[in-house]
Order: C-alpha cells, then structure tokens, then sequence
C-alpha cells in the first residue's frame, strides 16, 4: 500500500513539474522578447531551456525518488550557444545555471538552495538583472 502511495506521489509530482514549466513557457511567450539577436532573445532562450531541464529534473525524481547533478541522466539539451551545468543534484533538490551571450538565469527545485540571490521560488527562473 505504502509503496502505491509512494508511486502516485511521484506521478504526481511529475505531472505538476511538466505542468509548471508549460505555464512559465507560456509566460515567456508572452514577455517582451526583443528583436533576433537582441538580449531579449537570448534570455528568453535561457529561460526556456531551463524550464525544459526543470521537467527533466520532474520526471528523473518520479522515477529515482531524487534529483540529479548529471545532464547525460536526463532527457535534456540545451540550445546552442547555451552553457547548462546543474550546480546541485541530490535527494533533497536541484539548482542549475545557464549562460549565453553575457546573460545568466538560474533555476532550481526541491529544496536545494537558489544558486544566486535573485532568484528565491522553486521552479521558476530567475535571470540576472
């Protein structure tokens, strides 16, 4: 019984990840991106592909009951020209920094530390001003 619990919880758990990066996609469609090749674009990029690694890092801790700190574990791939490197990947959380262009964003989730002072919800991501 215990361990169909465990196994709704992580279901559910991913489903509320997926369903969170889709709502801050949204978001970001829906920000001022800028012309091609403008700041706006870039940070709108970052933004993006840390959203798809935060479902990543949904649906790795439904299946494993932690998170991880490895890229090549998850289903994920950063744009080009993104650097993505996942600063903590453990039982307790995540947090992950991407960098392109001069610009940086972070994202993290569980109960891992934000990995800069400007960011400070779990889950959405939060770009240098």
């Amino acid at each position: 019984m215990r361990s169909m619990r465990k196994g709704r919880a992580r279901a559910l758990i991913a489903c509320l990840a997926l369903l969170t990066a889709a709502c801050s996609r949204q978001a970001v469609v829906g920000s001022s991106p800028g012309a091609p090749g403008s700041g706006g674009s870039v940070e709108a990029t970052l933004r993006t592909d840390l959203e798809s690694l935060h479902a990543a890092e949904g649906r790795y801790f439904a299946a494993n009951a932690r998170y991880t700190n490895q890229l090549e574990q998850l289903d994920f791939s950063a744009s080009p020209g993104v650097d993505v490197s996942i600063i903590q990947g453990d039982r307790r959380g995540y947090s992950a920094i991407a960098t392109g262009d001069g610009h940086e964003c972070v994202v993290f989730g569980g109960e891992a530390r934000p990995p800069r002072g400007y960011v400070s919800q779990p889950g959405r991501v939060g770009c240098r001003p």
